[in-house]
């Protein structure tokens, strides 16, 4: 095993030694977030860039950027590195409740109305859309539980980071790769908070990632946080403001307990 950038490396011989060199360091850059350019910034005369309505169609809109845009727990990058857990915890295991709908959808759906079925929403997501490290497969099952008016797809660090994985490596832009097998398994989560009595609601999840590439893997954690409004019987993400940044932390440990992330239990 090897050091890299705060995460641990398991590598084995190739034949094809270069191509493995570039798949690794995109995938470091990838489980770091540091990967992809930044969100675009909207010009002073796009409606992007203009302060949210006090309200829209019933939804405290203030309420909802407030939450969203609140700051989170910076850690060090090394906090992703797998490292002993911790015998603390944020709080009781939270309970993900069960999809009410899941025959023809890209993506489980029909989680009930409280907060941790908006939590379960984005386990559902976060684990359908990373499933082989697929840019475009992202980008479908993200827009298949979004709103109208919701953060782009293409602005998201995991977009993002998967294209800086395929581009950094040489690899198709989109597509299955062979021996390109990339993993999130959701291990913990936590609910930031709720406005419009309940229907919205940002929540974050914590897993950890594992890609492997023709016998060598790397595997660090990630978060990721969504704003959500329950709309039509549905956890959708929701119009508006994006969610701050994640905590990024091995899942367990001392870190990850100091983010206020809990265990997941399904």
């Amino acid at each position: 095993p090897t050091g890299c950038g705060g995460l641990t490396l398991s590598l084995s011989q190739t034949q094809d030694g270069s191509l493995i060199l570039l798949v690794i360091v995109a995938v470091v850059a990838f489980l770091l977030g540091q990967g992809g350019d930044p969100a675009p910034v909207p010009a002073p005369g796009d409606p992007a860039a203009q302060p949210p309505a006090a309200s829209d169609g019933g939804w405290d809109v203030a309420a909802e950027t407030a939450l969203a845009t609140r700051p989170m727990l910076e850690l060090p990058d090394s906090a992703s590195q797998p490292h002993n857990l911790s015998t603390d915890t944020a709080g009781p295991p939270i309970e993900l409740p069960s999809p009410g709908v899941t025959s023809g959808r890209l993506v489980a759906g029909g989680f009930p109305d409280t907060p941790e079925g908006a939590l379960a929403q984005l386990a559902a997501l976060t684990e359908a859309a990373l499933a082989g490290g697929d840019p475009a497969a992202y980008r479908q099952a993200y827009e298949s539980v979004a709103l109208p008016g919701a953060p782009a797809a293409d602005s998201t660090v995991w977009f993002r980071n998967l294209q800086q994985l395929r581009a950094g490596a040489g690899l198709p832009r989109t597509g299955a790769v062979a021996g390109l097998d990339l993993r999130y398994r959701t291990t913990s989560g936590l609910i930031k908070g709720t406005t419009d009595g309940g229907r919205y609601a940002v929540v974050c999840v914590l897993g950890d990632y594992t890609a492997q590439y023709q016998g060598r893997s790397l595997s660090g954690g990630f978060g990721d946080c969504q704003a959500f409004r329950h709309v039509d019987g549905e956890w959708r993400i929701s119009p508006g403001a994006a969610a701050a940044k994640a905590p990024s932390a091995w899942p367990g440990t001392a870190e990850a307990v100091a983010a206020g992330y809990r265990d997941l239990v399904r």
